[in-house]
């Protein structure tokens, strides 16, 4: 076989499988909807958990963050720059780690939409918005 045709086999293999970042996820976590947490956000924030939905937008600038959503539910997933995504993953994520209110200073909100590759907000006003601070993500790929 051909090496090259070797590789993109291999390459296609492995593409299918869910891949993990951070921390290995706790084999107990049984992950809540994103959705569900948040009609319910003081229920499940401020303690570590599990949390599902799709992957939405990724930092285009280091890949330190992504957003978790499901419908119009949404929220920050921080990885405190301890790792760091494909800026074009795609697909379903389990995301273990604290939910948390984040209030935005104007330069913050600036700041998290030139990375997310979006124009700054023409207010100049602050953002609230909810976050988790990741210690382990999964990422099933789209397909």
């Amino acid at each position: 076989m051909h090496r090259a045709t070797a590789a993109f086999l291999l390459f296609a293999a492995t593409s299918a499988f869910a891949a993990d970042y951070g921390d290995p996820l706790p084999a107990d976590a049984a992950p809540v909807s994103i959705a569900t947490a948040l009609a319910d956000a003081d229920a499940h924030a401020d303690a570590p958990r599990a949390f599902s939905g799709r992957v939405g937008k990724i930092c285009q600038t280091k890949g330190c963050w992504m957003m978790l959503t499901e419908g119009d539910a949404m929220v920050r997933v921080m990885t405190g720059h301890r790792y760091f995504l494909p800026k074009d993953a795609s697909g379903d994520a389990v995301v273990y780690g604290t939910l948390k209110r984040k209030e935005m200073s104007a330069e913050q909100a600036a700041h998290m939409a030139k990375d997310g590759g979006e124009p700054a907000p023409a207010d100049g006003q602050g953002a609230v918005e909810w976050r988790i601070d990741a210690t382990s993500i999964r990422i099933e790929p789209a397909g």
